[in-house]
């Protein structure tokens, strides 16, 4: 077996069986539904909406979404009817009504594979609407065919640079956080409230862009950003190089998320160093931070000695989270990583970076063996080949972690059915602990 990156592909049939994401019209749906004042009309059958309900937002540690998620969705409801005769005119009276009922700052038009097969002329319907309209309305292009969830996130973005944003005044010290996706990202919207409260210790005005309770303001201001920060290897650089092109707005990617107070400061000072901050500033801000999060680590120290120093562990996750924890498990804690299965599908483009953060630089003796894997049943036929005392994944793996591999288990990643997740984060300074806290709690006994 090669000792770092495994090829996972062969000639069988074209199957996937339980792949960790959705379609692109979910992608684009949950993305849009994760800012507030936002209304998703979707130009699609009625199980669209419902489908990605309860399959990305309830896998995503659950909470309904937004103002208008769930069923509160428009939905033009297409039936075979419309295959046969078309759906613009249940576009536009849908267009109409939900303008008339719902106090909405932004409609975006997300239509499903239906009514981009039957070629409805969507940016038509769109068009006229906005001529006759206060409220604006813009079109994402997401037929389900178009790719998975996270190709949504992205052309739902593209949509609103294309469509909606404005060139603005930049505003000194005002950054914009990118590649932390609603829903994919089971610990979204804990992260972001977490980046932003880390960010803005050394002075940034952090914007979000989801999440926030000032909504669509968050989306209109984008353009008003100093430097578009990506927290992703991939996801959501190609729409920071597309704000660059459009607004000359220079952007910084962290290939992977920051866990734990070693890689948080270093991201902070890769941060500070771009957009000017001087380091006595910088080490003024971050002092006492770094020493409170070292003092609470210390806290579980013995037990983490005790429990699971030196122990195996794997990781089944998107290629950001999955970065993060292999380094903090492996270089701060004494954890040795046995086996890292991506399930988020990178461009190819992207893998080498990705293979290089998560099995070099690392204090492990032995590096991981990394697949690009997405389909459930080779997953765990991966997993197999390995001894593992942790394992580190989605609610897939909960069941067979206990029952076929007798070990601990925590989800970490889209599907989190067995969690529920609203402000928790790994990320920062204190996530870390955090994380120490759910893994030891797994294994704390009564005496």
């Amino acid at each position: 077996m090669p000792e770092t990156l495994v090829e996972n592909e062969g000639t069988e049939l074209n199957v996937l069986e339980s792949p960790r994401h959705s379609c692109a019209l979910g992608g684009a749906y949950v993305t849009s539904i994760g800012i507030t004042g936002l209304t998703p009309v979707l130009h699609t059958g009625p199980g669209c909406s419902w489908a990605n309900f309860f399959g990305l937002v309830a896998g995503s540690g659950g909470g309904v979404l937004g103002d208008f998620g769930a069923m509160q969705t428009p939905c033009s409801y297409l039936l075979e009817k419309n295959v046969v005769f078309g759906g613009e005119e249940k576009l536009k009276d849908l267009l109409d009504s939900t303008d008339k009922i719902l106090n909405s700052e932004l409609l975006v038009v997300i239509p499903g594979c239906i009514p981009n097969m039957i070629g409805d002329d969507m940016q038509s319907v769109v068009s006229d609407y906005n001529r006759t309209h206060e409220v604006p309305a813009i079109l994402v292009e997401t037929a389900g065919f178009t790719g998975n969830s996270y190709k949504g996130y992205e052309l739902f973005l593209d949509a609103v640079i294309d469509q909606y944003l404005k060139p603005a005044k930049v505003k000194k010290g005002r950054v914009n956080l990118l590649g932390i996706m609603p829903c994919q990202h089971v610990f979204w919207k804990g992260d972001l409230r977490a980046v932003k409260e880390t960010l803005e210790l050394i002075g940034l005005d952090v914007n979000p862009i989801f999440g926030d309770i000032r909504g669509v303001e968050c989306l209109r201001s984008i353009p008003q950003a100093e430097l578009n920060i990506v927290i992703n290897p991939w996801l959501g650089v190609e729409t920071a190089k597309k704000l660059e092109e459009k607004f000359g707005t220079p952007f910084i990617v962290q290939q992977g998320l920051p866990i734990g107070p070693r890689d948080t400061e270093a991201f902070l000072r890769r941060i500070g160093e771009k957009v000017g901050i001087p380091e006595k500033k910088l080490r003024k801000s971050l002092d006492r931070t770094v020493k409170e999060s070292w003092k609470f680590f210390n806290y579980v120290g013995v037990g983490l000695y005790m429990g699971l120093t030196d122990s195996y562990f794997a990781v089944v996750a998107e290629s950001n989270i999955a970065i993060g924890l292999v380094r903090y498990l492996t270089n701060d804690c004494g954890l040795l990583p046995s086996v890292i299965i991506l399930t988020d599908n990178p461009p190819e483009e992207y893998r080498k970076d990705i293979l290089k953060k998560l099995t070099e630089n690392l204090s492990s003796s032995e590096k991981p063996d990394v697949y690009f894997e997405i389909d459930a049943f080779k997953i765990e036929n991966i997993l197999d080949q390995y001894d593992s005392l942790v394992i580190l994944g989605s609610s897939m793996e909960k069941y067979i972690a206990a029952e076929k591999y007798s070990a601990m288990h925590l989800s970490v990643s889209w599907p989190a059915f067995d969690r529920l997740l609203m402000r928790r984060s790994y990320f920062g300074f204190m996530g870390g602990v955090d994380l120490l806290e759910d893994l030891l709690s797994k294994i704390a006994r009564p005496f």
